[in-house]
């Protein structure tokens, strides 16, 4: 009998417990922006990415707080603990009607969290009784706002995975987190004309927390609120949601104004493709994200240093905006009826540069440093070749409003919504792009066709001929 294949064997699992070994144990993973925790090389993660998979899998009453959870996304230090009641919208699936065609939202559609007020202290059981549940639907408990996965990343500043969702049961059910976090309701399943009727949810040892609601709180019950003790605040507006340390909470006076600002950012992107709210977005900043310096989706994610500042100072949203922000709440409006390839960083900035006009007061075709020189950069962009720089890409349109004002762009985009590219009968990329040709041109009353040629659409005889009959739209002269 040949004793090397056994031996084989023996070393490759010894081989394997050495790795393991090595492998810090997910309780051992403690990062903090002053000391990231770096990953090991490519080849031995997945070890280590499963043994954090099954910590954040297991069963509540079985782990206490994460070590790293004090640091981020903090401690609660207050042994206060509350017993609540609080409703909730089974009807509320998605934020906006999923036949709309904008922004899809990964598989699920844009999905839809509602706040309850309430916060989840590290690694402490919260119990939820739900006496009954909506027929036709699932309801979760979601313990964490901060949803990025940073599993990919080289090092972490903090834990790479801080979220968790419950699928509720009738009865009671035990959840936690042992990062703890913001604690959401979310509804899921087919939407259905026939609404079910109001539902609740009874929660017992959680934590409150700093809350504000527009149409409902005013300055002074925010002021009480902020005694709550959860690390996190939410100032909800009826379009938008921000997601603040309560300790930076603590210098927004005026939460009257400032959600009323933020829903006007949220008013006039959605009134530029005709989207029909159902919910609001929800912001986040986080100490590191997976992507950029931010990133769309829900929530929308930033970097806690500035951008939490940022997002709270009224004073300097209202005199300077901010394009990032308008730009990232931008994404989730694209459709892709008119989002052509190469595009998607293109046709979000429609929304930033709109925001800086409508709701900023800038003067059109300000906001940002790279639209300052409009001619040279139509110059590069019918340059041969041409730059496809997105600023490059997003001049010719700026022309475009320029000429025509906002309004034929905003008919256009919002055409969409009862008659989008399928149902014209455009099913490819090169009709996709003849029919926006020919809807601008209508609706700008314009013959846009030999510019939009310029710019590379495919722009066909029959296109040109329905344009025919309107002035010919012709690029200004760049000035000296």
């Amino acid at each position: 009998m040949n004793p090397l294949p056994s031996m084989n064997r023996l070393l490759a699992l010894l081989a394997l417990a050495a790795t393991a070994l090595a492998q810090p144990v997910p309780e051992a993973i403690a990062p903090t922006a002053a000391k990231p925790h770096a990953q090991p090389e490519q080849a031995e993660r997945g070890l280590l990415h499963q043994s954090i998979r099954a910590y954040k899998n297991r069963a509540p009453g079985t782990f206490g707080a994460h070590p790293a959870a004090a640091a981020f996304p903090g401690a609660v230090t207050s042994p206060e603990r509350v017993e609540r009641a609080v409703a909730y919208d089974p009807n509320r699936i998605h934020r906006w009607d999923t036949r709309a065609g904008n922004a899809p939202n990964l598989a699920t559609g844009p999905e839809s969290w509602q706040d309850t007020g309430l916060y989840a202290a590290p690694g402490e059981v919260v119990r939820v009784t739900a006496d009954t549940l909506p027929a036709g639907r699932t309801v979760h408990i979601v313990i964490g706002c901060h949803r990025d996965v940073l599993l990919r990343l080289d090092s972490w500043k903090r834990f790479p995975v801080i979220t968790r969702t419950f699928e509720l049961r009738a009865g009671e059910n035990p959840v936690a987190n042992a990062f703890g976090g913001p604690i959401f309701i979310q509804v899921k399943g087919e939407p259905a004309e026939t609404s079910s009727a109001a539902a609740s949810l009874r929660f017992a040892n959680a934590v409150a927390a700093p809350m504000f609601t527009l149409g409902k709180d005013t300055a002074e019950t925010w002021a009480k609120s902020l005694a709550h003790p959860a690390p996190w605040a939410v100032l909800a507006g009826k379009r938008v949601v921000l997601h603040v340390q309560s300790s930076a909470a603590t210098k927004v006076k005026d939460p009257v104004a400032l959600m009323q600002w933020w829903d006007r950012v949220l008013e006039v992107q959605d009134d530029l493709v005709a989207l029909e709210r159902k919910a609001p977005e929800r912001i986040v900043p986080d100490i590191q994200i997976s992507a950029g310096w931010m990133h769309s989706g829900y929530p929308f994610m930033c970097h806690l240093q500035p951008s939490q500042g940022h997002m709270l100072d009224l004073q300097r949203l209202s005199t300077k905006g901010d394009w990032g922000f308008f730009h990232e709440l931008g994404h989730n409006h694209q459709r892709r009826d008119w989002t052509f390839p190469g595009q998607t960083e293109v046709t979000v900035n429609f929304f930033s540069l709109l925001c800086m006009e409508r709701v900023v007061g800038l003067p059109f075709g300000q906001g940002h440093g790279s639209i300052k020189d409009l001619d040279g950069l139509l110059r590069r962009r019918f340059a041969t070749p041409p730059d496809m720089g997105p600023f490059e890409q997003l001049a010719p349109f700026i022309a475009l409003v320029r000429a025509h004002t906002w309004e034929p762009l905003r008919q256009t985009l919002r055409s969409y919504k009862d008659s989008p590219s399928a149902a014209a009968g455009a099913k490819d990329t090169p009709a996709q792009q003849n029919l926006f040709v020919l809807r601008y041109g209508r609706f700008a009353k314009s013959d846009v066709s030999a510019f939009f040629e310029r710019m590379g659409y495919p722009v066909t005889a029959e296109t040109k001929a329905a344009l025919a009959a309107y002035p010919r739209f012709e690029l200004p002269e760049p000035t000296r």
